[in-house]
């Protein structure tokens, strides 16, 4: 983890596109989805809900808990569905690596769910809490869910669709927009 391989970036250069398409070379790091634990994490943890306790049993997924996906209890006979939807491995049988799917249901799952809208009204509340207009509350959105600073076409895009509606409506519209995007759900 300290090796400079590991800290590249998945930035593409020309240059070195020309030379190692496939980077057999690691000159930049692979894209990659996050696994269904890390996602659910992120969720809880970019909007403030998750709890960081360390150890104690496990939590039944029969109601809403907010801590680590790691400390849920799997059953062998009915996984729970969140899990399976996004690669969980079967429990019921060895696997040496776990799939990697980018279907439909997946992206549907950030649309309908009930975990993902209450994350985004709780992201949409931390938000529209802190300091300053609506261009700092992008930007502050952009660094939290994203590690980035926001394009000025960002702001503008934001501005525009956060215009576009009441305030009530358009935060957990805009906020769910943005924990349902690509860059939320892949580290660079």
């Amino acid at each position: 983890m300290l090796s400079a391989a590991y800290a590249l970036s998945s930035s593409d250069s020309a240059q070195n596109t020309a030379v190692d398409p496939d980077n057999r070379l690691f000159w930049r790091a692979n894209r990659r989805r996050l696994d269904v634990e890390s996602l659910r994490d992120s969720l809880l943890f970019v909007t403030g809900n998750l709890d960081k306790q360390v150890g104690g049993p496990a939590f039944s997924w029969e109601k809403p808990v907010n801590r680590r996906t790691i400390y849920g209890k799997v059953s062998r006979f009915r996984l729970e569905r969140f899990l399976t939807l996004f690669d969980f491995p079967d429990p019921v049988i060895t696997s040496e690596q776990r799939a990697a799917t980018n279907v439909a249901p997946q992206k549907l799952f950030f649309l309908n769910s009930d975990f993902v809208s209450e994350r985004a009204a709780a992201l949409s509340d931390r938000l529209r809490s802190g300091k300053g207009d609506d261009t700092s509350r992008i930007r502050n959105a952009y660094q939290s869910l994203f590690g980035r600073p926001a394009s000025p076409d960002d702001i503008d895009r934001s501005l525009a669709f956060l215009r576009s509606g009441p305030a009530e409506k358009q935060w957990p519209l805009y906020a769910q927009m943005l924990l349902s995007s690509n860059e939320f759900s892949f580290i660079d």
